[in-house]
């Protein structure tokens, strides 16, 4: 059997799309997943994203994370397939797509795909001790949680010895949690580095991590959008409504493009052990 998929990139988050509206795809295969997305054995991924029927919206995105998990949501992987729907359908310039959790309302702009995140879930200021020092961390739910430190100098930290302490830390229970550093560089602009959890390791863009930050920074700043968030891998905008600390009306807007298409021949021969 030939598997087709798309390879797309939105600010560095780099996923594979498949077509499963026929329900073929053998996603409870955590095996496979990691070797598609394995960098040097596979085709190589954040994570694969499979396009299925819906009977609540337009389409339903389901998404895996490059150690096989199951993901609630991902901000650069639903504009990818927002992007990837859109070239399936071009006369088609909305969507409603259905995700783990919640409906989320995407339009294709002049200035990219723009995506309704809906509201956070979860707001809560936490301090964690670690290598002798005490961490504030913002810890907010935009789809997927993200624990939110503020630096100066985020390009100085050993985010690969700080993220995985912080993203199995007890505070945030079993699920664990994604973390994002964030700088402040003027009142509408800010550069983040996040540590994924289920990539376990830095990506070079995160789309939840980016409105994560985007609130944490709004609230202490008792800032209003949009805001402009640069990562790596490209910037991100993020728009929302703040009524003294509470948030809503929460969008993304930004790139998604795809870079190649192809199709494998033998899906289980590609299995990282």
């Amino acid at each position: 059997m030939l598997w087709y998929f798309a390879k797309y990139v939105g600010c560095g988050n780099d996923f594979i799309i498949f077509d499963n509206r026929n329900e073929s795809f053998p996603y409870s295969d955590k095996k496979g997943i990691k070797g598609l997305c394995h960098r040097q054995c596979g085709v190589g991924a954040d994570g694969v994203i499979l396009l299925e029927n819906s009977v609540k919206a337009d389409f339903r995105m389901r998404i895996f994370n490059a150690d096989g998990s199951e993901a609630e949501m991902c901000g650069n992987g639903i504009r990818c397939f927002v992007k990837y729907c859109h070239n399936l359908f071009p006369a088609k310039k909305s969507f409603t797509v259905e995700t783990m959790h919640r409906l989320h309302k995407a339009a294709v702009e002049q200035e990219g795909i723009s995506v309704d995140m809906g509201d956070p879930t979860e707001f809560k200021e936490v301090t964690v001790p670690f290598q002798n020092q005490i961490l504030d961390f913002h810890f907010i739910n935009t789809g997927v949680p993200h624990a939110v430190h503020f630096h100066p100098d985020i390009d100085t930290v050993e985010l690969d010895q700080l993220g995985p302490y912080i993203r199995h830390h007890p505070s945030w229970g079993p699920p664990g949690t994604n973390v994002t550093l964030v700088q402040q560089l003027d009142k509408q602009r800010c550069k983040i580095r996040t540590f994924e959890r289920g990539v376990e390791g830095e990506t070079l863009g995160c789309g939840t991590g980016a409105a994560a930050a985007t609130l944490a920074v709004a609230r202490l700043h008792k800032l209003t959008g949009p805001l402009t968030i640069d990562m790596k891998g490209g910037s991100l905008k993020i728009g929302f409504h703040n009524e003294n600390g509470i948030f809503s009306n929460l969008t993304m807007t930004g790139p998604a493009f795809c870079t190649f298409q192809g199709h494998i021949a033998h899906l289980e021969q590609i299995q990282i052990h």
